[in-house]
């Protein structure tokens, strides 16, 4: 059984080649253009976007492309597009175990608090697990709210 070509990453195919080919279409293709088109059509018939035939003669196009120009209609129908807006699933998970985790650290401070005030057997104790609590959950506002989709932050996760 052969191993699943991976499908290059919404947004990724473009800015892996030399130049992106959309703009500068007149540019010789390089060995490594025609490897990304190829690869990125090898993707494309694993997924079942095209069939056999058009596989194989798209294959050959890209092979024998000249230009950068010669390339583009090759995998511009079968690129899946980046989403603009909104998290992404990996912002998402990051979202969640970063609250996660300070939901998990604010019931330890106030586990901990509230057994230093019962054994101590005296009035009303100082709440302390404020502190950590509010120095814990900078980090996860930040995560919440810093990351809107876009900026440069939003293109290197494309790009990965």
């Amino acid at each position: 059984m052969t191993q699943p070509v991976p499908f290059p990453q919404p947004g990724d195919i473009w800015s892996r080649f030399s130049v992106d080919p959309r703009r500068s279409p007149t540019l010789r293709a390089s060995d490594a253009d025609r490897d990304i088109a190829v690869e990125a059509l090898n993707a494309a018939f694993q997924d079942g976007r095209l069939d056999a035939s058009e596989h194989a003669d798209r294959i050959g196009r890209a092979l024998a492309a000249k230009q950068l120009a010669d390339l583009t209609p090759l995998v511009a129908d079968v690129t899946v597009m980046a989403p603009l807006a909104g998290p992404t699933p990996r912002r998402q998970r990051i979202r969640s175990a970063a609250l996660r985790s300070w939901l998990g650290m604010a019931v330890l401070f106030n586990l901990i608090w509230l057994a230093t005030w019962v054994l101590s057997a005296s009035g009303p104790y100082y709440y302390w697990p404020l502190w950590p609590m509010v120095g814990t959950a900078i980090p996860v506002v930040i995560a919440w709210i810093g990351g809107n989709g876009s900026g440069p932050g939003r293109r290197r996760e494309l790009e990965r």
